[in-house]
Formats: structure tokens, sequence, C-alpha cells
């Protein structure tokens, strides 16, 4: 495996950057008298963060020698490291508050409030800050100034232009362009050659880029120029390959799942196998666009009719991978994942049941059998994995030697009879579609000057069919992560994407008593617990 990027030059000269449009420093203000931050409004509040009229709470003096920290909307009344409550702690989420409360408690990171001034909206920032953490999808982050006049440049836990991947419609539109632009059976730049053959690709080799089922993105104001004929086109071809050889059509094999481009947690996503029944729905946004209502563009997608399903209650599930993009463009995957799982058993004869049809976690809380087989419907990969070894014992015959997560000694792994199936046939592939999506994205997502650097957390969705074979979902901007899993990710999110730019300070670490802490919590060779390197993105863009 590469080895982890080196970020110890990560920090550039003095830029030179040529302004542009939003870029364009704040202009001066007229009246010199008047201060222009005189109705501040905290983000960085004391109690519930909705609460306008609430005090900031006074951060620590800063300490000589220690990293300043800036997180939007941080709740610093909350007792550290206690279960988030979204509704009280805050949209800075729970990665990010106790990702702050981590840095604060290993004693070389101070905290400093950004206000926000509620006449204008304009954001102000501390003079100097290494860290800006913004809330869930980037909101706070002052994009067209941000950097400005702070040096080094500060981290900042969002890339300008993720939407390219984590709208579903423009996530299509962007593997389709990649794909335009490479080819059908080429790579994009800097592809690690590792990921290219054997079992990170089990499909055709006549398109590389496979990644999700066929999709067809229409925009309800395009019309006529909406892919309808390729839509008609990839329909009759499905229901063409349903037919089985003594000519008995199947219909439930040809289904298509309508999403909103914009929807989350499930809303407003129906399964259809009519495509009567689904031009009638299109046809229904196009008017309501006409009428002057503000419609989403919608994915029509291809429906996996055969998705691996559970021992256990027969449910249907995906699977939930935290990809961490460090400031270099560096791509790490967390060795950890969770399996999210449908509280009714799957029953393909009903295509309305929602709890049957889809993984949601929200709809599944919903339904009266959710926890019934896990504690929170989430099954995580170990139990998963030795599932996988029963069911299909030659996969896991053939993976002899190799095990979860690459622990074990080599006398350990070389007496067992069968490996992990997950690291043989499931996890390759992941990798390579994680690798090839931001690969395609990289131009957008990367900034374009060098007054900030941007990281991010994503959260990637796959469903995996009964041959095993991965089928991307879609990707999330601000992905939640289960409560078991939240303290070692976050732990290897500062190892790998803050610390390698803010080296700790081993004085402050020691002085504060947090050296202990933080050399027991290292990241652990054979353990989940931490970010795998699955593409050092050396090589420069185009």
């Amino acid at each position: 495996m590469s080895a982890e990027p080196d970020l110890s030059s990560a920090v550039p000269p003095p830029p030179n950057r040529t302004l542009r449009g939003e870029d364009a420093p704040l202009p001066l203000r007229e009246n010199n008298n008047v201060d222009p931050w005189a109705n501040l409004d905290p983000f960085n509040t004391g109690g519930a963060c909705g609460d306008v009229t609430a005090t900031a709470a006074a951060p620590a003096a800063s300490r000589a020698g220690a990293n300043v920290v800036a997180a939007l909307n941080f709740n610093a009344k909350r007792v550290p490291f206690s279960p988030f409550n979204e509704e009280t702690d805050g949209k800075l989420g729970s990665v990010y508050t106790y990702l702050t409360e981590t840095l604060l408690a290993r004693g070389d990171w101070d905290r400093k409030p950004a206000l926000r001034n509620k006449a204008t909206g304009e954001m102000k920032l501390p003079s100097s800050y290494g860290l800006l953490l913004g809330t869930a999808q980037g909101k706070g982050v002052p994009w067209g100034r941000l950097g400005y006049g702070v040096w080094p440049p500060p981290l900042v836990n969002y890339q300008r232009g993720f939407d390219m991947l984590t709208r579903k419609g423009k996530m299509a539109v962007t593997l389709e362009q990649a794909k335009e632009q490479c080819g059908p059976t080429s790579w994009p730049e800097g592809m690690p050659e590792g990921l290219t053959t054997g079992a990170a690709i089990p499909g055709s080799k006549e398109d590389v880029w496979e990644l999700a089922p066929a999709s067809f993105i229409f925009h309800p104001s395009k019309g006529e120029a909406n892919p309808l004929e390729a839509l008609r086109s990839a329909y009759a071809s499905r229901a063409a390959a349903c037919v089985d050889a003594e000519g008995v059509s199947h219909p439930e094999k040809n289904r298509w799942i309508l999403k909103p481009s914009e929807g989350a947690k499930g809303e407003g996503i129906f399964i259809e196998t009519e495509l009567s029944a689904i031009e009638a729905h299109l046809t229904k946004q196009e008017e309501k666009v006409a009428e002057g209502e503000a419609v989403s563009s919608w994915v029509v997608q291809q429906y996996i009719h055969n998705p691996l399903l559970l021992k256990e209650g027969n449910r249907k599930f995906d699977m939930r991978c935290w990809v961490l993009v460090d400031a270099s463009y560096g791509i790490h995957l967390y060795r950890h994942g969770v399996l999210r799982v449908a509280s009714a058993s799957y029953d393909p004869s009903n295509i309305t049941d929602r709890f049957s049809h889809l993984t949601n976690h929200c709809i599944a809380t919903e339904h009266e059998e959710y926890g019934k087989y896990e504690p929170t419907n989430e099954k995580f990969y170990p139990s998963f994995d030795a599932e996988l070894a029963e069911r299909f014992p030659e996969r896991a015959k053939a993976a002899a030697g190799v095990p979860l997560f690459g622990g074990g000694s080599e006398e350990e792994t070389a007496a067992t009879s069968s490996g992990s199936v997950m690291e043989t046939v499931v996890l390759p592939q992941i990798r390579r579609m994680v690798v090839q999506s931001l690969l395609a994205a990289r131009e957008r997502l990367e900034a374009d000057g060098e007054y900030y650097r941007p990281f991010q957390l994503y959260g990637y969705d796959f469903l995996l069919d009964d041959d095993l074979r991965v089928w991307l979902c879609e990707i999330n901007a601000s992905p939640a992560v289960a409560d078991e899993l939240l303290p070692g990710l976050v732990d290897a999110l500062i190892r790998t994407a803050i610390d390698p730019v803010f080296a700790p300070n081993e004085e402050l670490l020691a002085k504060e008593g947090g050296k202990e802490a933080y050399e027991a919590a290292a990241a652990k060779v054979g353990s989940g617990e931490r970010f795998e390197c699955i593409c050092p993105c050396k090589v420069e863009p185009k």
C-alpha cells in the first residue's frame, strides 16, 4: 500500500493570486466612525445554537505555541464528549464538535470565536487561526475572503465545489463527463495501477466507468432537451434482457428508482416499473415549473433488482464508508464501516413499502421492528465479514491468509484456512470507485489559490448485489458517523488531515496532560480505527 502523503511541504510561498469575482477583498466602508461589527451574532454560542440572543462562551486565553481553531456554531457549554444532540448542540455536527473537543482536550489547541454581523451577514474571523470548521454543507464558510491576511494558510473542513459529487444529479453528470473525457476503457489521470486490475473491477472492462446503475438526469425547466429518448431506449433494452429462455418476461427486473437531486434522508424517493408512470411524473414536474414553482431536478436510475440480503430477517442494506480527502488531495478510506439495514424484510412484490426498499436510518427508526436484530439497525464490518465467509465459503477459502483490516501476525494468518471476503472481494471495488470518482471531480474540488487548504470527510454509500458486485449509490458532504465509531474516526481524521499540517506541540501536550492520551490513541496497524491512504495524488492535474 502506498505511504501516507507527505504534507510537510504543503505550506506554499506567499501567494500571488489574480482575484476573481467574489474572491476580491470587501470594499472599504464609507463611514469609518461606525463599527461594522457592532451588531454581532456569535457562531460559537454557549446554549442552543439556534438562539441568536445567546452569548458566546469565552474561550480560554491563548497559550504561546498553541494552534487556533475557529469552529462555527460550536456549543461550548455542552458536556465534552457527551452524546451529540442535533437539536441542542447545533449545526456543526457530531464529527466536528467531537473533533473540536478532542483538540482542546489535547492542550495544544485553543479556540477563538467566529462572529457574524446579523445585519449584513458578513463573517468576522479571528485575526489568526489554523483551522476553520464550517457547519453542515459548508455553511458559514466565507469562501470569497477565506485566509486573507492569515499565514500560514488555514485548513478548512470543506472543499469548494463539493456538490459536484454530493448532489445526486451532479454526481451522475460528473462521472459521465469524465467518461467522455477519458473514454470508456481509460482511467483518470493519477489512478493507482493497483486499483485498475483484479478484484477492483469485477464488471465489464469495456466500460470501467460503470460505477452506478444506468442513470438519467431530468431538469424540469429544460423540456425537450432532457434525455427522454435515451431513457426510453434504455428501458426497452432492459425489458428485452428480462425475457428468459422460455420467452417469459420478468418485469420485476426492469424497475427504476426516482430521486430528487437535492433530496436527503430518503425524501421523495420512489420506485416505478412502468415507463408510462415514470414519464407521467416527469411531465408533472415540467408543469409545476411552467406554473412558476421551484422544482428539483430528478435522477431516474435503474433499480438493482438483486440486492444481497442479510441472513437475519432477509433485509436489504447499504454500506456507509467514510472517505477523507486531505489538503494535498490525498485520498484516504476509513477502515471501519457500517451497514445501514432496513427494518422490514425485503419484499420485491411491493415497491411502495419504503421500509423494505429504503435503508436510510431516519426511515428505519419509524418501523415497529427497528432494533429487532441490531440495536440501531447497524451492522459492522467484522460481523458482516463473518456472515460473508459462511455464505460464500469458496471466496473465503480463496482469501486464506488475508485478515480483515490487515491485522494478525504472519504465523496467525498463515494458519487460517479462510480469509476476509470483505478485504479480497468487496473493499477492492470500493477503493477503486472512491478514487475514480474523486479524481473525476479533482479539477473542481482542489483549491484554486493558496489562501486556504481544504480537506473534507465524505460519506460514500454503496449497495452490494447477490453476486458481491458493489454499486455506488450516492456521496454525502456532511456524513453522520455511528456513535460506536466516532471517537476512533475523529482521532484518525486529526492525525491524517490536521497533524501533518499543524504538528502537535509536544511541550504543550506534556504540560496540559494530553501527551499520554495522544500517544495511547496512536493509529494501530491491523486496526479499523485508521485511515488507509488509497491514493496519494502526487500527480499534478492538467
